[in-house]
Order: C-alpha cells, then sequence, then structure tokens
C-alpha cells in the first residue's frame, strides 16, 4: 500500500492540462504500449496494468503488485487561414491569424497501481487526465470575439476491482472520481454594441472598443466503469468496456476588463460586472470492444472498435448571476462517433517487444458549429512503438503517433443570433500532431 501512496502523491505533482487529440475534447493517452499500436485491442490486450483505464477485468492477468508512471507530450501544430471576418453590421474585423493558439504543447501524466488481494481478486487505480482542451490566441487576433482562451482539464481518479469468474472469463468495474475546472475568454466588441444597441450614444466605434471576458469554474463529478475480458481460446481474447457520462456543473465567476465605452454600458445597462456563474458540461459515455490474437509466440495482432456518445454535448451555456447579464451561449449539436483501430505487436528477442498501428478517429463536430474553441475534424493515426526489458520485473515502454487531420472549415455567422456580438467568421485549418509517450513498469 505504501507504493499507492508515493504513486498518487507523485501524479498530483505531475498532472497537467493538455490539448485533446482523441475526437472532441477527449484524450486517450493514458498507455504508451496502447500508443504504439494506436490503441488497437486496448480493451483486450492487458498487456501491463496501464490497461486497467480501458478494461479493468484486464488486471487479472496480472498477479502479485504492480506500478506504473508515464506521460505523453502532445505537439500540435495549426495554421488559420482567414477567408471572411465581418461585424453583424457588416464592417470588417482585422487581426491576425491567432499565433499558435492550437498549437501548443501539452503534457497528459498517468498513474497506475495494482495488487493482487486473493486468487481470484485484483484491485488496483489510476489517476489520468480523461478530457483536456488547451487553446490560446493573440488577443487581438481576427477570432477574437469568438474566443481567446479555452483550458479545460479533467483529472479522473478510478479505483477498480477485477474478479477472474472463471478460467476464462474475468469481470472488472470501478468508480470514476473526476475534478473538472475550466477557463474560457474572449473579446467583447463594446463599439458594436454600442452602436447596434445604444444607438452609438456612448461614442463607440466598432472592433475598436474592445474588452475582455473571462468564466471559469470547477466541480466535482462521480461516475463508474465495467469490463469484462473473455478468453476463449488460448491464443485469443475479447474485451468490452463501458465508461458512464460525467454530469459537472461548474460553478465559478465572471470578470469583465471593460474598455471606457464598456465601463459606459455597464454603468447604464448593470451588465458586464464581476458575477458568479455556471454551467453545465457533460463528459460523454464511452463503450469498446477489442480482440487480441497471438498467431505464433513472436507475433501478436489485434482491433478495437469504440463509440463515445458526443451527442451529449448540445451546446455550452454560460449562465450568470448577474440578471442583467445574457447567457453566453455556444451552440455545438455534436454527434455521436467511432474509433477503428488495427495494430501488430512483434517480439524481436528477450529484452524488446516492436508495435504497430493505425486507427481513424471521427470527429463529432459538424462544420455548422465548428469553432476556434475546438477545430477539430476526424483524423488518421499512424503509430509505432517499443517495450525494453530494463531489468527483471522492470520494463520501459515508447510509443509514437504522428495524427493527420483533415483540414477543418469554419463557417461561423450572425445567423445565430448568438453570434451577433460575435460577428462572422470563416476559415479553415491545418492541423498535425505528433505523440511521444513513455511508461515505466515495475513488478514488485
Amino acid at each position: 500500500m505504501g507504493y499507492l501512496v508515493k504513486f498518487i502523491c507523485a501524479a498530483g505533482v505531475v498532472l497537467s492540462p493538455a490539448a485533446a487529440q482523441a475526437s472532441g475534447f477527449a484524450l486517450r493517452e493514458y498507455s504508451a504500449a496502447g500508443q504504439g499500436n494506436a490503441f488497437a485491442g486496448a480493451t483486450a490486450s492487458a498487456e501491463d496494468i496501464t490497461f486497467m483505464a480501458f478494461n479493468p477485468a484486464g488486471l487479472t492477468l496480472h498477479p502479485g503488485e504492480h506500478a506504473s508512471a508515464g506521460a505523453t507530450a502532445i505537439l500540435p501544430t495549426a495554421t488559420f487561414s482567414k477567408t471572411r471576418a465581418t461585424t453583424v453590421l457588416g464592417g470588417t474585423i482585422g487581426g491576425g491569424t491567432g499565433g499558435d493558439g492550437f498549437g501548443k504543447a501539452a503534457l497528459a501524466p498517468s498513474v497506475f497501481y495494482s495488487r493482487q488481494m486473493s486468487e481470484n481478486v485484483f484491485a488496483g487505480a489510476s489517476l489520468t487526465v480523461p478530457f483536456g482542451l488547451a487553446t490560446n490566441y493573440d488577443p487581438d487576433w481576427v477570432g477574437r470575439y469568438h474566443s481567446i482562451k479555452s483550458d479545460i482539464r479533467t483529472y479522473n481518479f478510478n479505483p477498480v476491482i477485477a474478479f477472474k469468474a472463471t478460467p476464462q472469463l474475468s469481470l472488472g468495474g470501478g468508480v470514476q472520481v473526476a475534478y473538472t475546472r475550466g477557463v474560457l475568454s474572449n473579446a467583447v466588441d463594446f463599439g458594436t454594441l454600442d452602436i447596434a444597441n445604444f444607438s452609438n450614444a456612448n461614442g463607440g466605434v466598432a472592433t475598436q472598443n474592445d474588452g475582455l471576458a473571462t468564466s471559469e469554474g470547477d466541480a466535482l463529478s462521480v461516475g463508474y466503469n465495467f469490463g469484462l475480458l473473455w478468453q476463449f481460446r488460448p491464443d485469443t481474447r475479447v474485451g468490452f468496456a463501458y465508461r458512464s457520462m460525467l454530469h459537472s456543473r461548474l460553478e465559478g465567476s465572471a470578470s469583465f476588463n471593460n474598455s471606457t465605452v464598456g465601463n459606459a454600458i455597464s454603468g447604464s445597462s448593470g451588465a458586464f460586472v464581476k458575477t458568479g456563474n455556471k454551467a453545465e458540461l457533460n463528459l460523454p459515455e464511452s463503450a469498446s470492444l477489442g480482440i487480441h490474437h497471438e498467431v505464433s509466440p513472436r507475433l501478436a495482432v489485434m482491433a478495437e472498435a469504440a463509440w463515445t456518445a458526443w451527442s451529449r454535448v448540445k451546446e455550452l451555456r454560460v449562465d450568470f448571476d448577474n440578471s442583467a447579464q445574457s447567457d453566453n451561449v455556444t451552440r455545438s449539436n455534436w454527434h455521436n462517433t467511432m474509433f477503428l483501430a488495427v495494430g501488430a505487436t512483434y517480439k524481436a528477442n528477450d529484452k524488446w517487444l516492436l508495435r504497430a498501428g493505425v486507427a481513424y478517429d471521427e470527429s463529432p463536430i459538424p462544420n455548422a458549429t465548428r469553432t476556434p474553441r475546438v477545430p477539430d475534424e476526424d483524423r488518421t493515426w499512424i503509430s509505432i512503438g517499443a517495450r525494453y526489458q530494463v531489468a527483471s520485473g522492470a520494463t520501459l515502454d515508447f510509443g509514437y503517433t504522428h495524427i493527420f487531420f483533415k483540414d477543418a472549415s469554419l463557417s461561423l455567422t450572425t445567423a445565430d443570433t448568438n453570434n451577433n456580438l460575435r460577428g462572422n467568421l470563416s476559415g479553415s485549418y491545418t492541423v498535425s500532431a505528433d505523440i511521444l509517450a513513455v511508461h515505466y513498469n515495475q513488478n514488485f
């Protein structure tokens, strides 16, 4: 138990926000071993205890006591090309392309511990970052009224129990205790607001009297997960796993850094002053099915299909305690997605395992509601990896993935009245990402 305490303490130091590299703003990057196969067979392979994050039933393949710690570096690159940016009144919105706002490097650490409690009962726990988003654009960029900063992160503590029901069938389940924190900011076009709503009573000039609005909040939510692992042949096993939705009600505060025109509008309307706020955020449930087949003592092949209920995300609504402040609403209307992957592992010798995999990851975001906060699109993964036997009971796993994104088009208009103050914004993103993962595994 002392090892568990040490690993939990370590996780509290290293957990940090991450840029999402699964669809939406989800993260799969819990395991360097899984990374090497593009997470093909993640619910069935159970090569080490990091796979408990995908299927807790896999713990029954790891007798004794184990610990694992590692991190994944996510290195995206992105460029935005503008085609149109105008206010609701038709004036041009100037500004740059945002800098490297969607190209911020990020770190996604994870920590695991397991112990065999009896002949057929196994217990474990993990600390992971299953959801994360980090974009931070230049404050004067052309899309500033839609987004400047978006920082959403979820830290998930997941204790689990696994039970070997028969020699072939294992069952597992656990509780998710998740802490989510979010920070959202955008510029406010007080000049256009003054002209459109106050007959220019305060001398506003469109796009020239900007302020800054920042909303932040946090929440604790509880869910569950379960899985089964069936070894229906000595060389083949299948796994099924499910993670419940995490419903988060973020509560915090909103602050406004107003221009002179903004202060005048605030004084007459009672809006744009510091106030409490809250937002509902549904972190979606998912179900996955995997297969792992040993072709020979040296070669194994695997495949995975995973479904995520992103249709839970209908809108992002920030509700302000100040009754004079209108809700800040962003339509989403996301749809459910599929992730499909195939991979292979080859045992080169007693020291080295080599891995490879490819995957297709569907984006949940319709073209009509894509925003600069999450400029996501469908992507293809190409992965390689390796395991090195450092010493008896100690291994190092490495994984590398390059992700090819489809170009993501952006077409936000004031036909959606929620964009009246944000303006029209159209263009496209060109995005790619490199992911590097490493995990150290120790058997005691």
